[in-house]
């Protein structure tokens, strides 16, 4: 017998900007339903943005500066980082407009355990 199994869960990884949050759609957060903290960094020559998933371990560890520390709520259908000062340097730095939210497109790096968002499309 030859059996298939059947991916309920196959949507797209998808990060919606605002200028005060990042949301992440169910997808997305899933990655992130074990992490104690987050970090957000940019990859300005790849216009991504990345989202480090942390263990307590590693966020209590001493090597990561702890203003760089962020919270991420975990929700049922959607996760949240929340920090205008973030929202802003990623809107300057990439030139975009929040005063309506942009959806892109991501997907997760299982090597580095990052979400990368990429900027080169609204989605």
């Amino acid at each position: 017998m030859s059996i298939e199994w059947i991916m309920v869960n196959d949507k797209e990884l998808t990060a919606t900007l605002y200028n005060s949050n990042i949301t992440l759609n169910k997808s997305s957060s899933y990655y992130f339903d074990s992490a104690y903290k987050v970090i957000v960094g940019m990859d300005i020559s790849n216009r991504q943005i990345l989202i480090k998933h942390l263990s307590k371990e590693e966020s209590i560890r001493g090597n990561i500066d702890k203003n760089n520390l962020l919270d991420i709520k975990i929700k049922p259908s959607y996760g949240r980082i929340s920090s205008r000062k973030v929202m802003s340097e990623i809107e300057k730095t990439f030139k975009l407009d929040f005063s309506n939210h942009l959806k892109f497109q991501a997907y997760w790096d299982n090597t580095t355990k990052m979400l990368k968002i990429h900027l080169d499309e609204v989605i």
